[in-house]
């Protein structure tokens, strides 16, 4: 008999001290936008089926396209690891900064796996000229575009969470979401992390996050992993 499917799934949000302190502060993640990402062919499709000189008017398209996102939507990036410490390295300050650890419930129209391929979506342009077969011709491509990378990201091994902005808290210029209850279950200083424990604890309660716990990460003594037990 097969084991049920679980109903909730621990994913991690990765920053530096700083921003972590900001974060618990304000009892928000800050919500990132299409524009702010460092993967150059994120939501970039390839194309084909056109001469050189329409090569101009095809990425102009995808450029409104992009423009068009960006002023909507947020996108909200988790990584289902903690023990590779590459991650740590690049988006935690080099073991300096801080994971926090969320449960999420596991929906997969929500709560969005990346996949790792080589086979770039790409949109033939001929097929702008067919509008009664465009759209059902192009949903498919956008789908699996907002679904992949390139396997020179793999390590990430990233879900992605799509927020609308409207329903986003805004400061300085950018968009924030609230930390509900019940969702931030652990606060993992990395092995390198100046944060004080305590510091962090107190910071922790005086935001309502009481049940989150806090733990340090430590390097494994015979594996090439970091351990958070």
């Amino acid at each position: 008999m097969e084991a049920a499917a679980p109903s909730s799934i621990l994913l991690y949000r990765y920053l530096d001290a700083a921003a972590a302190l900001r974060t618990i502060e304000s009892r928000s993640f800050k919500i990132g936008r299409l524009r702010d990402f460092n993967d150059p062919f994120e939501w970039w499709m390839g194309i084909t089926g056109i001469i050189p000189q329409g090569e101009i008017v095809a990425r102009a398209c995808v450029e409104s396209f992009l423009e068009d996102v960006n002023a909507w939507m947020g996108i909200f990036c988790l990584s289902e690891s903690i023990a590779d410490p590459v991650l740590w390295s690049h988006y935690a300050d080099k073991h300096k900064g801080v994971a926090f650890e969320l449960s999420y419930k596991v929906d997969p129209e929500r709560l969005i796996k990346m996949e790792y391929t080589n086979q770039r979506p790409v949109f033939d342009a001929n097929r702008l000229h067919d509008p009664a077969g465009f759209e059902a011709y192009a949903k498919p491509l956008m789908d699996q575009l907002l679904r992949q990378k390139s396997p020179g990201w793999a390590y990430e091994r990233e879900y992605r969470v799509f927020l609308d902005l409207a329903g986003c808290d805004i400061l300085g210029g950018n968009y924030f979401k609230r930390i509900p209850e019940k969702f931030l279950t652990r606060l993992i200083l990395g092995f390198k992390c100046p944060l004080e424990e305590l510091y962090v604890r107190k910071a922790l309660d005086a935001s309502g996050l009481n049940d989150t716990q806090v733990v340090r990460a430590k390097m494994c003594l015979e594996t090439y992993s970091i351990r958070t037990d």
